[in-house]
């Protein structure tokens, strides 16, 4: 059976192995430390696994220790402990204990961990990401990288031995760890690569036999060489079903771009949220293309999370589901909400999609009730969006506008107040025209429409505050509208709704 959950196991035939596998096996067996950045749900930990059996095969002691496991830790010291545990487990080694006094250095952990024998030791970090604490994960991969300094590789580290590390994850290089304290640029860079259409064919030989060549090319049509995507087609089509190879796949593409997956939700999340790759994906989607800066971390991020990939001097989709999925996004293109088709799913965000909120409790009303919208409207509950969108927009220029100077603030509502007709700014004596939590949406919106966000004057829709009537019980009656015909609305509300965001950010 193809394998789509997790690492593919050891002996399995669907396995193919690719360059970047080779490449880090090379540079490990000269004896240099490497860095192996790729997307998600690409190929990595596979292919680790492999490499350590490989490793291990070819005389070195190699250990696998995966820090998508790390539990919640607190202070360095429990990181260490944990972290030389996971090794002597992986090594078959007791689990360590350190003299007293030495419980936050690195070394001496390790020392207790790998019993010196003088065969070459080498360390599998998977998942380096996942260390979440700043001052934590500066100070182990500052150790890490003065291990390097000290010649680690070559003369050894005394009660260890020679020592080596590979990095594994998905992550952006210079975010991470300060350059003066990262091992990572001290290390051969691989960067994983796609399925070849022959390798997909040998994979689809597995489940459809002598269909494989029309299958493969169908597959990688839709979704190119990427992995885990390859052997989601694959799974589908060994289940039954009605219809040819290519009737089914194409079936199941529209499916995805209609309902998503976990796998789009979680690579579309980490374009949301960060406006840098955003916008390389909006220019893509506008002109078919980005430019290629191979000297631009932003670039090589986006190449890192999977979204792209290199094309001489430009960057391109890594596959036609990527690059429809990304044409068609409300959330990424919400100035094109109108030619949209009349559904499609949404992705919820991250907290870090609203950093630019400084209030951390109003932060956290505006994700979650943004969140909360998407898992609406994608179940359709199309009221239940609306509300969930409104709230995320009056929490968002609630924060923004009381994070501006007072200066800036009386300006605009001077400005909005002069105005005449529907567009003037009332106060009522509930509100206060210096507080704007105090303000109702009507006035956050026609305020700051006076204010500059980092793209200009604020466009807010009249349309955004009257889609709120919908959910009103009253108005609602009033001017009642069928669950299922408020869809236009409520995705016409979400679109708004980043819009705003990325105006504001």
């Amino acid at each position: 059976m193809t394998n789509v959950v997790g690492p593919v196991p050891i002996g399995s035939p669907f396995y193919a192995r690719r360059a970047f596998e080779s490449a880090t096996r090379a540079y490990l067996l000269n004896r240099e430390w490497v860095l192996i950045q790729g997307p998600r749900q690409h190929g990595k930990t596979s292919a680790l696994i492999r490499i350590q059996a490989e490793m291990i095969e070819s005389g070195f002691r190699c250990a696998f220790v995966d820090l998508q496991r790390l539990p919640p830790v607190t202070t360095y010291p429990n990181l260490l402990r944990w972290f030389a545990r996971e090794v002597a487990t992986s090594l078959q080694t007791p689990a360590p204990e350190v003299p007293q006094g030495r419980e936050d250095e690195l070394e001496a952990w390790l020392s207790c961990a790998i019993p010196h024998s003088g065969t070459p030791v080498i360390i599998l970090i998977d998942e380096v990401s996942r260390v979440h604490d700043a001052e934590i994960r500066t100070s182990f991969f500052g150790q890490i990288r003065a291990m390097k300094t000290a010649g680690a590789t070559a003369s050894g580290i005394p009660g260890i031995g020679p020592i080596q590390f590979a990095f594994a994850g998905t992550f952006r290089q210079e975010a991470l760890v300060a350059e003066r304290n990262s091992p990572f640029n001290v290390s051969r860079r691989v960067e994983t690569d796609d399925l070849t259409v022959d390798q997909v064919a040998e994979l689809a030989g597995q489940v459809v036999g002598e269909r494989a060549a029309g299958a493969a090319t169908a597959v990688f049509q839709l979704v190119g060489g990427q992995p885990h995507l390859v052997q989601h087609m694959l799974a589908m089509l060994d289940e039954e079903g009605d219809g040819s190879d290519e009737d089914r796949l194409s079936a199941e593409f529209d499916r995805l771009l209609r309902e998503g997956s976990d796998h789009l939700d979680a690579l579309f999340r980490l374009v949301f949220e960060d406006a840098r790759l955003t916008e390389i994906a909006r220019t893509a989607a506008t002109h078919g293309d980005a430019e290629n800066d191979a000297a631009n971390d932003d670039t090589k991020y986006m190449i890192a999370v999977g979204l792209m990939r290199r094309a001489g001097g430009r960057l391109v989709f890594r596959n036609r589901l990527y690059e429809d999925l990304t044409k068609a996004s409300a959330q990424l293109r919400p100035e094109q909400v109108n030619a949209r088709p009349p559904q499609q799913h949404l992705v919820a965000l991250g907290e870090a999609a609203f950093s630019f909120m400084a209030d951390g409790e109003m932060r956290e009303i505006a994700y979650t009730a943004h969140n909360g919208g998407v898992a609406a409207y994608n179940q359709g509950a199309y009221r239940m969006a609306l509300v969930g969108f409104g709230v995320c927009v009056e929490a968002m220029l609630i924060t923004w506008l009381t994070q501006q100077s007072s200066v800036a603030l009386a300006a605009g509502v001077a400005a909005a107040q002069a105005l005449h007709g529907s567009e003037k700014a009332n106060f009522n004596h509930f509100e206060s025209a210096v507080s704007p939590e105090t303000w109702r949406l009507v006035n956050l919106m026609r305020v700051g429409r006076q204010m500059r966000g980092v793209r200009g004057p604020l466009s807010l829709p009249d349309s955004l505050r009257d889609m709120r009537n919908f959910v009103h019980p009253k108005l609602m009656k009033q001017h009642y509208m069928r669950e299922v015909d408020l869809q236009p609305e409520a995705m016409a509300a979400s679109a708004f709704t980043i819009a705003i965001k990325r105006d504001l950010s």
